[in-house]
């Protein structure tokens, strides 16, 4: 593990259209030290290079932290509709709380969403409905408009899909008030 930062590396890494001119400064004052040029080579050489891993480093935690927030968001999911199965089971619709202003139940819906059924692509593509294979949007988007809709409502058709949502608790925040000073998380849990 590198514990060290030098001063060219910290300048490359810190570069900016702003000191460019600081930075000749510094390629001049390496390149003309009485250092032997192979060291001098590999100073600005090493330094340049921990620009990629300090990149290579920063891709691997945005990784990690992606990983975590999807964790996380499956996590919450698994446990707002786990606790919507035991409001219901109890029946309860509302709690009100101290802290926050109260969890509500709320049941399961469904969202519909409409998807483009392509009937002839021939037609649609040359009429101008393409990218390299028909576009789906662009045609959606003149689906009902006067300038194509012959054209498009021959050759396609719309299908509303239900895509079922399962019942959820949802946690209501007080409005301006600093939760955490009217009661602690820690005080609920004893």
């Amino acid at each position: 593990m590198k514990t060290t930062r030098y001063r060219f590396e910290q300048t490359v890494q810190s570069a900016t259209a702003k000191t460019t001119e600081w930075l000749k400064e510094e390629f001049r004052a390496i390149l003309e030290s009485d250092k032997d040029y192979t060291r001098k080579a590999d100073y600005i050489g090493f330094s340049v290079l921990s620009i990629d891993n300090r990149i290579q480093s920063i891709d691997e935690e945005i990784k990690e932290l992606q990983e975590l927030k999807s964790s996380l968001k499956t996590a919450k999911e698994i446990v707002l509709t786990t606790g919507a199965e035991i409001f219901l089971e109890y029946g309860i619709d509302k709690l009100d709380g101290a802290g926050i202003s109260s969890i509500t139940f709320t049941g399961a819906t469904t969202a519909d969403k409409t998807k483009l059924v392509v009937h002839n692509e021939e037609a649609l593509i040359e009429a101008g409905f393409y990218k390299k294979v028909i576009d789906e949007e662009k045609v959606l988007h003149f689906y009902t408009s006067d300038k194509y809709a012959n054209i498009i409502q021959e050759h396609s058709s719309l299908e509303v899909i239900s895509i079922p949502k399962p019942a959820k608790i949802k946690i209501n925040k007080r409005r301006g008030v600093n939760n955490t000073t009217l009661v602690s998380k820690e005080e609920v849990a004893s």
